[in-house]
């Protein structure tokens, strides 16, 4: 039975050579549309007409969030198999709750993917080890955050963006205070199980459980 794919990827030379090595290896497997970018929202063209079932989603260019290009794929009726060009725990694990079925590292290589797109096609989920062994869930955990902690995370973290300094200066307090807010969110996050490293991990799971924009 053949399965017909969608391929995304920024790379033109990413959808070639995946279309090559499946056509040597995987017959069945057969990349019938590439794709250089996804626009969120709006139906990849084709993908009806050419009954597609499975899209393998690759790098995308910067104007171009992963997450809301999963759910846009799985809305459209499509099996996701996301390529990732890092190893990234958290994304592994959004992907996942945005409805992608497979994750697999693009250093993994070809029979990885192809593994991946079977499990797919039949409905199933393959996540490679090495993402699965660092896995974050980010299932909303909404941990409970007062007004002025919600202040403070959206002027820090959310689409205003403002420094540690900003904030202080925005919200009458000191640069210490700030910074120990952001602290004990984070301590909220590690007594529900989410370690929260960095940053961009905080923001991601503060926009993932609603907190900030």
């Amino acid at each position: 039975m053949v399965t017909r794919v969608l391929v995304v990827d920024h790379h033109q030379l990413m959808i070639d050579t995946l279309d090559a090595w499946l056509r040597c290896n995987a017959p069945d497997l057969v990349v019938a549309a590439g794709l250089n970018s996804i626009q969120p929202g709006q139906r990849p063209a084709g993908v009806r007409e050419q009954d597609i079932g499975v899209a393998v989603l690759g790098t995308l260019d910067h104007h171009t969030e992963l997450i809301p290009a999963v759910r846009c794929l799985v809305d459209a009726g499509l099996r996701v198999v996301v390529l990732a060009t890092t190893l990234d725990g958290w994304e592994a694990g959004a992907s996942h709750a945005a409805g992608a079925l497979g994750y697999v590292p693009k250093a993994a290589g070809p029979a990885h993917i192809e593994t991946a797109v079977r499990a797919a096609a039949a409905g199933e989920h393959y996540v490679h080890p090495d993402a699965a062994a660092v896995m974050v869930d980010t299932a909303p955990v909404r941990i409970k955050l007062s007004p002025r902690e919600q202040r403070l995370a959206e002027l820090y973290l959310g689409s205003e963006a403002l420094p540690v300094r900003g904030v202080a200066d925005t919200m009458g307090i000191s640069e210490q205070t700030v910074k120990a807010h952001l602290h004990r969110i984070r301590q909220r996050y590690s007594a529900a199980g989410i370690k929260l490293g960095n940053v961009i991990s905080l923001r991601k799971q503060l926009s993932a459980d609603g907190w900030i924009t």
